[in-house]
């Protein structure tokens, strides 16, 4: 070790002291002690060369391991520079040849004051100890003082006794050498590198983890080498460092461990690995950070004291040399020094030395459980269902725990009948170890909510209800088995890998992904106990589960992977925190101080025994019922297991990471799966979901292989439609239409005995044939003759999808759509094709301004939709909902759906990007929209449907930034793109009106006046008051005059009287009609239509608009602000007090009667109160007074009038 010491004042001037007591002829032992790498040594030769400056004379011996064998090793080393030392051998007599070597000792001594330094004396063989300890009681009255250096270190492996057991505190001064605090250790690295930047400085006092040895080696290593920048990186990994110093001190700290404490440090550092690296999820907390007891294993002598020699971690230092205790620890067993001295313990024996034992500082768990407490199950068990079609028949995943059916196994299944996957019940499969009992817990019913459900099932409920009770099994108040069906670890892969599984299902609230628990083993590798005792909690009185992800108890996992006394383990943790080799992360997991120094401790550990630590560790923490992507983590470490729990745990990991949007995680859990022997029809289910899920990572050239090699392999029918169908989204997606349509004919060829199955590949050809238009021209005219003399021919999705064929082409009204959608909606529909039919029907009710109806059908489609599972409605739902929401005018979730754009077809712009870039024009943040326009470069988007709708928004954009033209270029494109889809109706993409608009900017009035014309004629086919408004509005404008004032009266008329939200059309309906007015004179009237479009532009938040009517209004001599007070602040008293009887539901004569006022003058308040919280209903009060009395209120631009 090289560089200054640091914090060791105090260790010199006790040795400064002493030094100068025996020049006074009184001598005495004074013995520094610290854990390895504290600067015990170097602390030894300052004195050593400080004796010799005062006069002195030195002799020195490093204490060996090789030497322990050898009688008297230590002293004959020590006094060989002793000239008479030749004559005073030692003999066969210990005794003898200790009191010749004390004489020669004493007559050196008589010749002036003598320093005995011994460096490592614990490493002393006996004879000399023994030698050593007599002579330190005698030297009190010779010029002889007796240093020595000894390791206090915790080990897992019990040290001998110390040097000062057997002395009296008189006769020996012990120091202990704290480790380094963290500003110490931030002087000495801003000494080495002094333009170091504080966050590096920080790395490298990590990395050193209080160790003047591994920090001073860091440092070597850091400045061993030129750096570009000056300071080179602190990495992550020790090949990065040069010459090496710090790998190897940090194995030279491990030998000096001991192998059992170096074994416990390596797997300790290997399981961290799989811990995860953020905090924990705050809907649970870790097990190990709560104070707890331990329950008493089958090896209770294991559980002794640690011996009395002083190991490290005895006593805490309260002068801040050492820290807290760690957070896993239930109580401190480590006696407190108040007075913040150095001082040990008596050293002779262990009644004021120890504490307590640390089973008495932790006391007793209860041995009946022994695992975490764990929280209730209440609601969304995994349940088991009747099938339809013989697919998995389990019940959804609502909270990510397995409730299984009662014990007896009646599970009531169906059979099936579409000849999918064999039926059968899944405990019944599973040979469950004869030693598990299940933890019964109580279940309380709970909503199902949208979410995931078991897709491989027929069922389009996903399942039964988990708040019924099972078919077969008791009522809904039953105890169920808490977890399942998990085999013993040791139980080999059977019949259970081919056997339905269980997969993910609806979640009703944060996925627990707790594996079954099972009664806990004696540390080892050891099977579980003869005799498990049942375990039954109640959910009223739960412990606190363990956090999602959370690593377990390091203490358990520990004995059991490196098959050591979890007491021992446990003093360890709690010895290299204070020592601060180890610091707790945020959840209370012991870590190492710096990845490197991990990186540094699993140097040169061979890969097989990492792995066999990790499948350990998964073991254990899967007996004692640790959460499955706990147990999983572990097991993407680890090669095949073979067993069938590794199977199922891997899949439940993949649940829960699905189920948090981890589809990255997801993926790793699923490749993992694949190397565990499963069956080919297991394969390919896995190898879908697979592709699904890296489709979803933005990995499309790896899906599409993965999809390719599921379509490969033999599948039920219904397994190889779900694969087609994702694998034709994600070539289409990519842009490769043409080989989507071929996977999905030639699936479709070979569905020849399944009708069903067939019009649903169909109905996916004609969705995903939207992304070409040759494609999509072909597929539409064989769908419109087929469903003309066939409609059963095409099912029910495929006539939904000619319903909205025919709302795009013009063809049909609103009203006469929603008719046969909403009668389609009522017949009975194959669960594979409701995902394509409950979309159309969502897009077309949302172009019917069936807002209520469009938004319930989204949420029904997207609580089908699989998210392990491709699937191209997915997409369609989304971008509906996005439409829904731009309808009403909700800017805000606008942006924030496009910032959770997640995965679309192709990189280029989505639906949801070009609503959220509207979104920026209509809020007044252009410069933030053309930063948004600039993110994608449409040259290398493929030809699809949403680039329209994107060329349209950019359009909005252009216009707003004062560029008709390039406006204009946009809008044609957009129609010219949507004319050759046989896209005519204005229900789409209004480019005929934002042409029309352009025209007139830019001096065209005659092209405008026709475009108008036809998107009137065409807006009254579909017949909404949104496409009619609209296109009233422009047409007025185009017309000018006494007819272009009635259009614009009428459009805005059509537009306030329609039953949905069509303020968003509303705001310029009125704008362009005041300007009219304005035009016409009619100054009155065109200011009362500009502060209405003001009013509502301000409640819609559309700034761009609200500027535009505050210049309007100032053109109209307006003075006054530019919108009038509303919201619930611009109500007067009594409206206030009538508008909240209103809301509470009262009557207006109940009102009248409670406020003594006349009917009449409450209806009047309430129609003031309506207009100033611009609502047209009653029911609209309640949520309109709630939004006011939260919104403060904000000064808006204008002047008086």
């Amino acid at each position: 070790m090289t560089g200054p010491l640091r914090e060791r004042d105090d260790a010199h001037a006790l040795l400064s002291a002493e030094i100068e007591r025996a020049r006074a002829g009184s001598g005495r032992l004074v013995l520094l002690r610290g854990a390895s790498g504290t600067g015990r040594t170097a602390v030894l030769e300052t004195a050593a060369r400080h004796a010799e400056d005062r006069g002195l004379r030195v002799l020195r011996v490093r204490c060996s391991p090789e030497d322990t064998s050898v009688p008297f090793a230590m002293v004959l080393h020590l006094l060989g520079p002793v000239p008479e030392f030749t004559d005073t051998a030692p003999g066969g007599d210990d005794r003898g040849s200790a009191a010749r070597l004390w004489r020669l000792l004493r007559s050196y001594a008589a010749e002036g004051p003598v320093l005995l330094a011994v460096d490592d004396v614990h490493l002393a063989d006996d004879s000399s100890r023994r030698w050593l300890t007599e002579a330190a009681r005698h030297v009190d009255r010779l010029p002889v003082l007796l240093v020595a250096t000894e390791r206090s270190q915790y080990d897992v492996d019990p040290r001998p006794a110390g040097l000062t057991q057997a002395l009296s505190p008189s006769l020996v001064r012990t120091h202990t050498l704290a480790p380094l605090s963290d500003s110490a250790a931030a002087a000495l690295v801003r000494e080495a590198f002094p333009d170091a930047s504080a966050r590096w400085t920080e790395e490298c006092v990590r990395a050193g983890a209080g160790s003047p040895l591994l920090l001073h080696a860091l440092l070597d290593d850091l400045g061993g080498t030129p750096h570009p920048d000056g300071v080179p990186p602190v990495p992550d990994s020790c090949a990065a460092l040069y010459p090496g110093s710090y790998p190897a001190a940090v194995s030279w700290w491990l030998n000096s461990a001991g192998p059992a404490t170096a074994d416990v440090a390596r797997c300790l550092a290997a399981l961290e690995q799989a811990w995860p690296t953020g905090p924990p999820d705050h809907r649970a907390a870790l097990r190990h950070a709560l104070p707890r007891q331990r329950a008493a294993a089958p090896g209770a002598a294991y559980r002794q004291a640690p011996p009395s020699d002083g190991a490290y971690g005895q006593t805490q230092l309260s002068a801040g040399g050492y820290g807290q205790a760690p957070p896993w620890h239930g109580a401190d067993r480590q006696a407190s020094l108040s007075d913040g001295a150095d001082r040990q313990a008596s050293p002779f024996g262990t009644a004021d030395r120890q504490a307590s034992a640390p089973d008495a500082a932790y006391g007793q768990a209860p041995s009946s459980d022994g695992v975490y407490g764990q929280a209730p199950l209440s609601d969304g068990v995994y349940g088991q269902a009747p099938s339809s079609d013989g697919a998995y028949g389990q019940a959804p995943l609502s909270d990510g725990v397995y409730g299984q059916a009662p014990l007896d196994g009646a599970y009531g299944q169906a059979p099936p009948s579409d000849a999918a996957y064999p039926q059968g019940s899944v405990v019944g499969a599973v040979r469950r170890h004869t030693h598990e009992t299940p933890t019964a817990r109580t279940r309380r019913p709970r909503d199902i909510a949208p979410g995931c459900r078991d897709v491989w099932s027929a069922d389009p409920g996903g399942g039964a209800d988990p708040r019924s009770p099972l078919p077969g099994g008791p009522g809904p108040g039953a105890e169920l088995p808490e977890h399942g069906p998990y085999p013993h670890p040791d139980e080999l892969a059977g019949p259970a890998d081919g056997v339905p599984y269980p997969v993910h299902g609806p979640y009703d609230g944060p996925y627990d992904g707790r594996t079954e628990s099972a009664p806990r083993a004696a540390y080892g590798r050891t099977g579980p106990p003869a005799h498990a005792p049942h375990r039954t909690t109640l959910w009223r009185t739960p412990s606190p589960p363990p956090a999602q992800g959370s690593a377990g108890d390091p203490v358990d996992v520990l004995a059991e992977a490196a098959g050591a006394d979890p007491a021992r383990i446990e003093g360890w943790l709690a010895a290299m925190t204070r020592l601060g080799l180890l610091r707790p992360d945020e959840g209370g997991r012991p870590r190492y101080a710096h990845p490197l120094l991990r990186d540094a401790v699993l140097t040169g550990w061979p890969r097989p025994r990492r792995e066999a630590v990790h499948r350990s560790a998964a073991e254990a923490m899967l007996r004692r019922g640790d959460r499955v992507e706990a147990v999983a983590r572990h097991l993407l470490r680890t090669p095949a297991v073979g067993l069938s729990w590794a199977l199922r745990v891997l899949r439940d990991a993949v649940t829960v990471a699905v189920h948090d949007a981890r589809p990255a995680d997801a993926v790793g859990y699923l490749r993992r799966a694949l190397d565990e022997p499963v069956s080919d029809d297991l394969r390919q289910r896995l190898l879908t979901e697979l592709g699904s899920l890296e489709y979803a990572s933005a990995d499309t050239p790896a899906a599409i292989a993965r999809l390719a090699e599921a379509q490969h392999l033999p599948a039920e029918p219904r397994n190889r439609v779900r694969t087609a169908v994702a694998l034709g989204t994600a070539l289409a997606g990519r842009g490769e239409i043409r080989t989507a349509m071929e996977v999905l004919r030639r699936t479709e060829g070979r569905l020849s005995g399944h009708p069903g199955l067939a019009r649903t590949v169909q109905t996916a050809t004609a969705l995903l044939s939207d992304e070409d238009l040759a494609t999509r021209q072909e597929v539409y005219r064989w769908l419109s003759e087929t469903g003309r003399h066939s409609p059963e021919l095409v099912g029910t999705a495929g006539q939904a999808l000619l319903v909205r064929y025919a709302a795009t082409a013009a063809l049909i009204s609103a009203d006469e759509a929603m008719v046969r959608v909403r009668d389609l909606l009522a017949q009975p529909t194959d669960p594979l094709a409701e995902p394509f039919l409950l979309g159309t029907a969502a897009a077309v009710a949302q172009w019917a301004d069936e807002l209520d109806e469009a938004e319930r059908l989204v949420e029904r489609g997207l609580a089908g939709q699989h998210p392990a599972l491709l699937h191209p409605m997915q997409h369609a739902l989304l971008n509906t909902r996005a439409d829904i929401v731009a309808s009403r005018g909700d800017h805000a979730r606008l942006l924030a759906l496009a910032a959770d754009r997640g995965p679309g077809p192709g990189s280029g712009p989505t639906n949801r990007d070009a609503h959220a870039l509207m979104a920026l024009v209509h809020t007044g943040r252009t410069d933030e929209a053309l930063h948004y326009a600039d993110r994608f470069d449409l040259r290398e988007v493929p030809e699809n449907w949403e680039l329209n709708r994107y060329l349209y928004a950019r359009g909005v954009l252009r216009a707003a930034t004062g560029d008709p033209a390039g406006a204009l270029h946009d809008f044609l494109e957009c129609g010219r793109r949507q004319a050759a889809r046989e896209v005519i109706s204005p229900v789409v993409t209004p480019w005929r009106t934002a042409v029309a608009e352009c025209r007139l900017a830019l001096g065209g009035g005659p092209e405008a006046l026709a475009l108008a014309t036809e998107e009137l004629r065409l807006a009254r086919v579909w017949n909404t008051p949104r496409t009619v408004g609209r296109a009233l509005r422009v047409l007025g404008t185009a017309t000018g005059g006494r007819r272009g004032l009635e259009l614009a009266e009428e459009a805005v008329r059509t537009l306030r009287d329609a039953p949905a939200d069509t303020d968003m059309e509303l705001i310029p309906a009125l704008l362009a009609q005041g300007r009219q007015l304005l035009g016409a004179g009619e100054r009155g009237r065109a200011r009362a239509r500009l502060r209405e479009a003001a009013e509502l532009a301000e409640r819609k938040g559309a700034l761009r608009w609200l500027t535009l009517a505050g210049q309007a209004l100032r053109e109209g001599g307006a003075r006054g602000p530019v919108a009038s007070r509303t919201g619930a602040d611009a109500l007067t008293g009594s409206e206030r007090r009538i508008a909240e009887l209103a809301a509470d539901g009262r009557t207006n004569t109940e009102i009248a009667d409670l406020l003594h006022l006349a009917r009449r003058t409450v209806e009047t308040h309430l129609t003031s109160t309506y207009r100033k919280l611009r609502i047209r209903r009653r029911t609209e009060l309640p949520a309109a007074l709630e939004r006011g009395g939260r919104r403060e209120r904000e000064p808006r631009p204008g002047t008086r009038c």
